[in-house]
């Protein structure tokens, strides 16, 4: 499939659900980090389909190779085995990535991942901290993914039990005696819980992928999208720390919130919606890509800085629409958001040397449900 504005998704492991598939619908292809290279992706996953359509593509900056199956009997015990000792050991793993660099916590950490790895010499010290700092890097990732794809699943369940239900329930109980309101009160805070902001654990694992991502060139691509806005916070606060102004919204797409069918079928609607939406995706790009390329752009006119957004965003409503009715699919929206004078892989300190560009103007795209 021919390549059209690709973009590289932050700070994400895994985008191959239901909920990460519309990401697919606008660039191609999509790349993201992955951890731990794997052998014959072609039929290992879910994703094989995708990646072999051109939809998306793995990048893995930094390979385990003979370490690698060790890793992954690890992530498999620490996601399947529901004991104390995986659970202390994934909050362990989380805990010493926050700590400060001290000798002590240096000495503690490496004691940390080789009781993972069941041995002593899992990372010997002549290896130096770097070594150190991206196995913890993949393991923070790895962990975060399970922990992710868990409350995902908690989620969905409670969402399950809406207020009317609630009521109902109430209702039939004859009223709201201790019992039920310590029910109810439990279940009101599991939900704030899962939907509320966890700064220092976005942090951490924005850390734990640019410590992956910095390790190799960075693929060649022209938009960087935020799978959620939590995620693109951790980018706006590198911004902030060298720029007094905020970035600028210039376009906001309606996407699916949700894509849910068997891989082979997702992966052919999305080509089918490609194909139909060729000349406007190409329209969009265009325009991006005038935007960020600027020499002109000052602070001041960023008021209209795509004049020519209506001519094409009623085009591609129509055919999300068509595609992916908001009736059976909901809705999502993809939103670009441009930084002034702010080289994004500049930035991030990202090795640019695979790339064939380097716009004067940052662009970065956030889904937002």
């Amino acid at each position: 499939m021919k390549s059209l504005y690709p973009s590289l998704v932050f700070q994400d492991t895994d985008i191959f659900s239901y909920r990460q598939f519309p990401l697919l619908l606008f660039s191609t292809p999509v790349y993201y980090l992955q951890p731990v290279e794997t052998e014959g992706v072609e039929t290992e996953n879910d994703g094989a389909i995708f990646i072999s359509n051109g939809l998306c593509q793995a990048h893995t900056p930094a390979p385990l190779g003979e370490d690698r199956d060790r890793f992954q009997r690890l992530i498999h015990d620490i996601e399947f085995r529901k004991d104390d000792y995986a659970a202390q050991l994934s909050s362990l793993t989380m805990a010493a990535m926050s700590s400060k660099k001290d000798m002590s916590n240096r000495e503690k950490r490496y004691q940390i991942i080789s009781s993972l790895l069941g041995s002593d010499a899992a990372v010997p010290a002549k290896d130096g901290e770097d070594k150190l700092d991206l196995w913890q890097a993949r393991l923070v990732l790895a962990v975060a993914e399970i922990l992710q794809k868990e409350e995902a699943e908690l989620n969905e369940e409670l969402q399950l039990l809406d207020s009317q239900e609630l009521e109902m329930y109430r209702s039939l109980k004859g009223g709201t005696g201790p019992d039920e309101t310590d029910s109810f009160s439990e279940l009101e805070q599991i939900t704030a819980r899962l939907n509320s902001a966890r700064p220092q654990e976005m942090k951490m694992r924005f850390r734990s992928w640019l410590k992956l991502m910095r390790t190799a060139p960075i693929p060649d691509i022209s938009l960087f999208i935020a799978s959620s806005v939590d995620s693109s916070d951790q980018l706006i606060n590198e911004f902030e720390k060298t720029n007094d102004h905020a970035p600028v919204p210039v376009l906001e797409l309606p996407l699916p919130d949700r894509i849910e069918a068997s891989p082979k079928y997702v992966a052919a609607r999305i080509k089918d919606f490609h194909r139909d939406a060729v000349e406007v995706r190409g329209s969009i790009a265009e325009d991006l890509n005038r935007l960020i390329g600027s020499d002109s752009l000052s602070g001041d006119s960023t008021d209209n800085l795509l004049p020519t957004s209506h001519k094409y965003l009623d085009q591609w409503s129509e055919l999300i629409e068509g595609h992916f009715p908001a009736g059976s699919h909901g809705r999502s929206s993809l939103v670009f958001y441009l930084l002034p004078h702010c080289n994004i892989t500049k930035l991030l300190q990202l090795d640019t040397s695979g790339t064939s560009r380097q716009d004067p103007h940052g662009l970065y795209g956030v889904i937002k449900r």
